[in-house]
């Protein structure tokens, strides 16, 4: 019982241990979790793509954010932002961040967008009860 007790108090003195997540009030991503910055530069010949999560009890994690199997920034709950890419084919992916207080968790939800020139394109990010969601906005 003792170790039971002892085992319990340090689970949740390591979970409130954990860094606040830094916001912005516009609710743009912070730069310091975005990892590949170039991306988000808009230039000529360049088209969108814009990413929203949604808001709310479900939707708090912290998540993963891929493009081709490298993680482009990481995303939570009321956050969004764009990137700018050349045309052609991109993968997309999410998944959990694995912490200390974050259950595992081993799957991702995937999407592929064929970017047009000059396009402009809408991806929503969504956790509900029957998991995590990546697909255009308004579907």
């Amino acid at each position: 019982m003792i170790k039971a007790l002892a085992a319990c108090a340090t689970v949740i003195a390591l979970a409130g241990c954990a860094a606040p997540v830094e916001r912005t009030a516009s609710g743009e991503i912070p730069p310091a979790r975005v990892y590949i910055k170039s991306m988000t530069q808009q230039e000529s010949g360049l088209s969108q793509v814009e990413f929203t999560r949604d808001g709310g009890m479900l939707n708090n994690g912290m998540l993963e954010l891929a493009i081709n199997d490298v993680v482009l920034a990481q995303i939570i709950g009321g956050e969004h932002f764009s990137i700018w890419l050349k045309p052609g084919s991109y993968d997309f992916s999410v998944k959990p961040v694995h912490t200390l207080n974050s259950s595992s968790y081993a799957g991702q939800n995937k999407m592929t967008l064929d970017v047009k020139n000059g396009a402009s394109y809408k991806i929503r990010i969504v956790s509900d009860i029957r998991g995590l969601k990546i697909g255009p906005a308004g579907q």
